[in-house]
């Protein structure tokens, strides 16, 4: 029988031997040394917190997951723990959970650590404000934490104080910095340079909706931001495989649509209507009020970049002009509607709650990157139902835009099926972004970019969007 002190040097010697492990990078190692050290002391927390650590840095989620709520269950009070865990469930796309766990880990220990990771949450949540005070308070009691300057900097950036965020920024300038921490600084030196080059342009795109002083700035494009995110592309092959391979999927054919489409396809759109019923009753209620929400003002604004970019077929057939005319839709898309940039593309990284692990463009990259694809894969499609899911995968897998990007893509693949000779789609909220198609497009990218889940809920919006149609055409 082993004695309590063998066991105890047992375990003592695994979790060692795990740390070694993880700090030459060799995480199989790690997991196995810490795994055996959960065998021979189960009731110790410790083990399970590095056996989770390693087994998350691995990648294998689920795995890491179980281990961290064994950890948790020994002992709710260990920040690591709640930190751990946050991460995790971030990664699996469950952000609330995440939230709870970087909050208690707060409560716990304020430590700028914490603070950082609960600032990064509050921040994908677009509550700014109080990430920014959590930054600065990790700041305060670590002035060297470069992480959190680095963070700071681009939230400023994001939000449009770009005073501040160059003073950031040049605080940083000479310090020590990690490798993903330089990546960073870098790619927002370069856009808040490219934010102070475009300025003028994009003030006459959205006050006066002057396309040529962009147009005429984007084909100057400086030579750092030329290179192609190709990490922010890596599905396009796959996407494109499978577009051929599905080039004779069925598709509804477009018949004649009321003259009232757009305000008919901007309510779904905004998700303001998922029916007729509705959709007139939405109708009245904008004719009666002089005051709008802020969704009725979106869908005001929806109605005319749907009108807008009905004429915009042969402009999306050159790179340069495509990304002109999206930066113009957005412009319209936000127009007085508050956190919103109209026009500009993205300055600091982005991601999805949804598909979190997803690759998104660079942001100093992002003009280069999506020119490419259009140049490159775009028109080598051909026109129809393929192409317009392939177009939805991929300016959702780059995300151009801080917000906004759903309701530009959602409008280009629908004027594609309409210029194919197609019905668009019509998506209730049963069948749309966060319902039927966000669950389409994860599994396409989960499938090797096999798009037969995306078309046959396209399909099914083509249909719908056909019967909407007889049955206004019935009420009138």
């Amino acid at each position: 029988m082993t004695s309590p002190l063998h066991q105890q040097d047992s375990w003592l010697q695994q979790m060692n031997a795990g740390k070694r492990c993880f700090q030459h990078g060799d995480l199989r190692g790690a997991a196995r040394a810490f795994s055996r050290a959960t065998k021979l002391q189960p009731e110790r927390a410790e083990s399970w917190v590095n056996l989770g650590s390693a087994l998350l840095q691995s990648g294998l989620l689920d795995d890491a997951e179980e281990a961290l709520k064994t950890a948790l269950a020994l002992n709710p009070r260990l920040m690591t723990t709640h930190m751990l865990l946050g991460d995790t469930r971030r990664m699996l796309g469950r952000s609330d959970e995440s939230l709870r766990h970087y909050e208690q880990a707060v409560a716990l220990d304020r430590s700028p650590a914490a603070l950082n990771k609960l600032a990064c949450a509050l921040r994908a949540r677009l509550q700014a404000r109080d990430a920014e005070a959590l930054y600065s308070e990790a700041i305060r009691r670590a002035p060297n934490f470069t992480l959190a300057r680095v963070n700071l900097a681009t939230l400023q950036l994001e939000a449009g104080k770009f005073t501040a965020a160059r003073e950031q920024l040049q605080a940083l300038q000479g310090a020590k910095l990690a490798p993903a921490e330089q990546a960073e600084v870098a790619s927002a030196r370069l856009a808040l340079a490219e934010c102070e080059r475009l300025e003028g342009a994009l003030t006459a795109l959205v006050d006066s909706a002057d396309t040529a002083p962009l147009r005429a700035a984007l084909a100057e494009l400086p030579r750092p931001l030329r290179r192609v995110d190709e990490a922010a592309l890596a599905g396009v092959p796959q996407y494109l495989a499978s577009a051929r391979e599905l080039a004779n999927h069925p598709a509804v054919e477009l018949q004649p649509l009321p003259a009232e489409w757009p305000w008919v396809e901007a309510a779904f759109a905004v998700g303001l209507a998922s029916d007729v019923e509705q959709y007139r009753a939405a109708r009245k209620t904008l004719s009666a009020r002089g005051d709008r929400d802020e969704r009725q003002q979106l869908w005001l604004n929806m109605e005319s970049l749907l009108r807008a970019a009905r004429h915009c077929r042969e402009d999306m057939q050159a790179p340069l002009d495509a990304e002109v005319q999206l930066r113009h839709w957005h412009a319209l898309a936000c127009r007085g509607v508050d956190g919103y940039r109209p026009g500009h593309f993205k300055y600091t990284r982005n991601w999805s709650a949804e598909s979190p692990l997803q690759k998104r463009v660079d942001p100093p990259l992002a003009s280069a990157t999506f020119q490419h694809f259009m140049a490159q894969h775009y028109l080598q499609l051909r026109p129809g139902l393929t192409r317009a899911a392939v177009l939805l995968m991929v300016l959702t897998d780059l995300l151009c835009f801080d917000d906004g990007n759903g309701r530009v893509a959602l409008t280009w693949m629908n004027r594609e099926l309409e210029w194919a000779g197609l019905m668009p789609a019509l998506l209730p909220s049963e069948l749309g972004l966060q319902g039927n198609m966000g669950q389409a497009m994860r599994a396409v990218r989960a499938q090797d970019g096999n798009l037969s889940p995306l078309l046959a809920v396209l399909t099914r919006g083509q249909a719908f969007a056909r019967e909407l149609c007889d049955e206004l055409d019935g009420a009138g």
